[in-house]
């Protein structure tokens, strides 16, 4: 149920195209070696992942037999529509405390430490980072089964792969309004003072607007 590593062709496809249109128009996006430093980490982090995922996974399912409250219709697409919004809402709050608290910041940090932004700093992530999965802890209490969440986390990541560039501007009103786009993730990754510590969601930026962390891109302020 990992669908990222079916999803890594694909990664690698649209990578290829983003350094087409970044040649063609001359945006410069690209750092050789920066790009080549996103790629490696994300790779270290799928190897190295192996074992501390295999860890979370056993944790959370020993905790799904034990405590779950409830018994999800696996086959039922409600069930997994709501495995997919509950996940996002827990990635969420996994995302902000990896940036509002040092312990879990210390990990995240290199994701956000690419010099440039495209697509191969979807890539770059973490092989270091293991508490941060008492987030989803409590979709096995609720009673979502194990390999169910792997397979929404997996959703999720891979959606989270084409909003890292700058060659998509804003998208329609009301898609901005639910979801995360390369604009309002843009924000998330600028230095600039009135963009820090903003827009955390995975796939619906709705949690930000709820909680008070969104902040949309402005024109006067580029990132």
């Amino acid at each position: 149920m990992n669908l990222i590593v079916l999803a890594i062709p694909l990664f690698l496809i649209l990578i290829l195209i983003e350094l087409v249109i970044d040649w063609r128009k001359q945006s410069k996006t690209y750092q050789f070696n920066d790009a080549i430093n996103s790629i490696n980490l994300g790779m270290m982090s799928q190897v190295i992942g192996l074992i501390k995922k295999t860890l979370q996974f056993s944790i959370y399912a020993i905790v799904f037999q034990s405590f779950a409250a409830f018994q999800f219709d696996i086959n039922s697409p409600y069930m997994w529509i709501f495995a997919f919004i509950a996940y996002d809402f827990c990635y969420y709050w996994s995302h902000r405390m990896g940036h509002e608290m040092n312990i879990f910041w210390a990990s995240h940090v290199v994701h956000h430490q690419s010099e440039e932004y495209n697509l191969t700093t979807a890539l770059r992530q973490t092989s270091g980072s293991f508490l941060n999965f008492i987030f989803y802890l409590p979709l096995a209490f609720i009673g979502l089964d194990p390999l169910v969440i792997v397979a929404v986390g997996s959703l999720n990541l891979i959606y989270q792969f084409w909003v890292h560039t700058k060659h998509v501007d804003k998208m329609p009103n009301w898609y901005e309004f639910m979801f995360v786009t390369p604009s309002n993730h843009r924000v998330h990754h600028a230095q600039n003072p009135v963009y820090l510590d903003k827009n955390y969601g995975g796939v619906f930026i709705l949690w930000d607007r709820l909680f008070n962390t969104y902040h949309p891109e402005l024109k006067e302020e580029p990132v």
